[in-house]
């Protein structure tokens, strides 16, 4: 596919889209492009809407089911709005002195028929309108049914590093993402593959979201033994579009080839890069 420019969009430029969550049938235009991202735009601004009623099953309307929040810290999936919301604790929330969120930005990274890749940054406030912390979180918009929702939700962390912690995780991550290349290259070695990842570890393609609690369980499904019609994948370009202390969100590039190195098809994806016992690996990846 073509790989979107990505975009910068402030809350007040995109305030007006509340409510739009459904779109037309998709073309690769730049007007239903256009649109695609009107969607999945709409669909976080009701996210945070709903967030804001503190109102668990309110908040799950604004969702796509399987739903995760992967991270460098514990998560868990979320397969209905019953088994969401009874995870849901607004009570802990409200306890740091948070009463309110609100958008910073986004900048919409790819953009395809039914999903959008968003890159959020957002606020909360207390009471007073005082900031208490801000967060960097890479949205995986999708739409169903002729909605569109959030599907996933992959947490950087928190803003405030020096640019030297910044560029250092980065490179951690790019090379994070490397060995996972150079390992998937190998069909031979699914351990090695396999160790160049966190758990769970969570892969949204073609319409469905999986989630792997071990990599026993991920060595025993059908990915390491996925029929390849391809070669190679070769690492096209790595941006780190979100640094946290523990996590990074990386847009990258990536590229099919046959055995003579010549390209059979390029892919946009998102990779969620986590930090656990000082080990940098792969924790959560979507691609287009």
């Amino acid at each position: 596919m073509v790989r979107q420019r990505p975009q910068l969009f402030s809350v007040a430029t995109i305030a007006w889209l509340v409510g739009l969550l459904a779109v037309e049938g998709f073309a690769q235009t730049p007007e239903s492009t256009q649109r695609a991202e009107r969607g999945a735009l709409a669909a976080l601004e009701a996210y945070m809407e709903t967030w804001n009623t503190r109102k668990p099953e309110v908040w799950a309307t604004s969702l796509h089911f399987p739903h995760v929040r992967p991270s460098a810290r514990p998560f868990r999936l979320s397969r209905s709005p019953d088994e969401f919301t009874s995870t849901v604790n607004f009570e802990r929330t409200v306890a740091t002195g948070w009463h309110r969120s609100q958008w910073d930005s986004f900048r919409v990274l790819h953009v395809s028929e039914s999903k959008v890749h968003v890159a959020g940054q957002y606020t909360r406030y207390a009471r007073e309108s005082t900031p208490i912390f801000t967060a960097l979180v890479t949205y995986v918009v999708t739409k169903k049914d002729g909605r569109w929702g959030t599907q996933a939700r992959f947490g950087a962390g928190r803003m405030g590093l020096t640019t030297e912690e910044r560029d250092a995780n980065a490179a951690a991550a790019e090379d994070a993402v490397a060995a996972y290349v150079d390992a998937m290259n190998d069909p031979t070695n699914v351990d090695g593959w396999a160790d160049t990842m966190h758990y769970p570890q969570v892969r949204i393609a073609r319409g469905t979201l999986q989630q792997w609690e071990t990599d026993v369980s991920f060595k025993a499904g059908s990915e390491p033994g996925r029929l390849r019609t391809w070669f190679r994948t070769r690492l096209v370009s790595f941006d780190a579009v979100q640094v946290g202390q523990d996590a990074v969100n990386a847009a990258v590039q990536y590229s099919l080839e046959n055995l003579d190195g010549e390209s059979l098809a390029t892919h946009d994806a998102v990779f969620l890069v986590t930090r656990r016992d000082g080990i940098w690996k792969i924790q959560a990846r979507s691609s287009m």
